[in-house]
């Protein structure tokens, strides 16, 4: 909820400026102003003249106006001018707005620093970045498809804190329903971050099969899948696995951020 608040409120100044049509409006003047939006504007103006040392001067007036982004920009900026001190401190508040590309230049500074324990920093910050922004509980929608062509549906309650593994390791519970005897499982998965949006996986499923005779009821299996992340908000989900319940299936799935259940069940 945090990082949607954060979010917001980032967009917020810079709706404001993109509105702004009047002919009086001047980034220069409403950054000298006070204006964190209008800095954005003037820094992007200025770096597209080349003026990166007076661009990074008003990047920085927009970091301290609360743009997280510009504290970004502003911190590569100094990394290119070899300012690597004074690059931390912009750095450091966007990576305590747990912004990806905050964690990327931060490994880029230490890095330039360079010596084993700046290097380990770097390696850990890198491999960070992409999962930092990922919901730690996400609810998933699947609809899927037997083959025989049976149609069905499944939902997935997926837990994956950074603890694990920086969310590497993900476990849950599913019940899946429609073609096939319905099933209930619990797993556990490996994640890889290719990147910040593409998320390949493998899980391993046990649980059981309600509807079946007594001892016929033990269920397992197995899912490849593919998300696609929106940051915070969730995934798209491609999947295709087999269990003892329905033994060849594919799904694709709708994942939300646990977070909005539970705004909505209040």
């Amino acid at each position: 909820m945090g990082r949607i608040a954060l979010g917001l409120a980032v967009l917020l100044p810079l709706i404001t400026t993109a509105c702004a049509t009047s002919a009086a409006y001047h980034p220069q003047k409403d950054c000298a102003a006070g204006s964190a939006g209008a800095c954005v504007d003037w820094g992007d103006a200025l770096a597209a003249q080349g003026d990166t040392q007076q661009a990074e001067s008003a990047y920085g007036q927009a970091c301290q106006g609360g743009i997280a982004t510009s504290c970004i920009t502003q911190g590569r900026l100094l990394i290119e001018r070899g300012e690597l001190d004074a690059a931390e401190l912009p750095l450091r508040k966007a990576y305590l707005e747990e912004f990806p590309e905050a964690y990327e230049a931060l490994a880029n500074l230490h890095q330039a620093r360079g010596g084993p324990e700046n290097l380990a920093i770097a390696r850990g910050l890198r491999f960070e970045a992409p999962a930092i922004d990922k919901p730690a509980a996400e609810f998933v929608y699947h609809y899927r498809v037997d083959l025989r062509g049976g149609q069905g549906a499944a939902m997935t309650l997926n837990l994956q804190p950074m603890v694990f593994l920086s969310r590497r390791l993900d476990i849950g519970f599913n019940i899946a329903y429609g073609s096939s005897p319905l099933e209930l499982n619990g797993f556990i998965g490996y994640q890889h971050f290719t990147s910040a949006w593409a998320v390949p996986y493998a899980r391993v499923m046990l649980g059981g099969l309600p509807g079946e005779p007594p001892g016929m009821g033990f269920n397992y299996g197995g899912e490849l899948g593919l998300k696609l992340c929106l940051g915070p908000i969730g995934h798209l989900e491609f999947a295709v696995g087999s269990s003892r319940g329905s033994p060849l299936h594919a799904s694709v799935g709708l994942g939300l951020n646990a977070i909005f259940l539970l705004l909505a069940a209040h």
